[in-house]
């Protein structure tokens, strides 16, 4: 058994939801909890920043169950809460091929970033994600 590139999948998955790319384009950050430097969004537009935090396989072991951290990132707060409405409908009770299906495990929670001052929305999803690659 080959385990799966957790991050990468589910990145892949989130690039396949039309709602999410209409929002962030390209700009959706695996295992990052901010948009690379340089990263304006008054100009460039939201972003997406995930990271695994835990989690563990199913039994037997056929899916992994990862709780994974989101941050909706945009120029201002209503844009955030749009990316964070758009994340629940593409993870929360939503099934594919590879992320199975997807619970939400912390509803946004709309803060600003200390460091950048860039306003986000926090939340967390528990995913079903197929473990083995083929």
């Amino acid at each position: 058994m080959t385990l799966i590139d957790l991050p990468a999948a589910i990145r892949t998955h989130l690039l396949a939801e039309a709602a999410i790319v209409a929002l962030t384009g390209t700009r959706i950050y695996a295992e990052e909890d901010t948009p690379p430097a340089g990263y304006k969004p008054g100009t460039d537009g939201t972003a997406l920043c995930f990271r695994v935090r835990g989690g563990g396989p199913d039994f037997p072991d056929a899916r992994l169950m990862p709780s994974v951290l989101f941050r909706c990132y945009a120029a201002n707060k209503p844009d955030a809460q749009e990316l964070y409405r758009a994340l629940y409908a593409a993870l929360h009770g939503h099934c594919g091929a590879t992320v199975r299906y997807g619970q939400i495990d912390m509803l946004g929670e709309t803060l600003t970033d200390p460091d950048t001052g860039f306003p986000f929305v926090l939340c967390a999803f528990r995913l079903a994600v197929v473990a083995e690659s083929s």
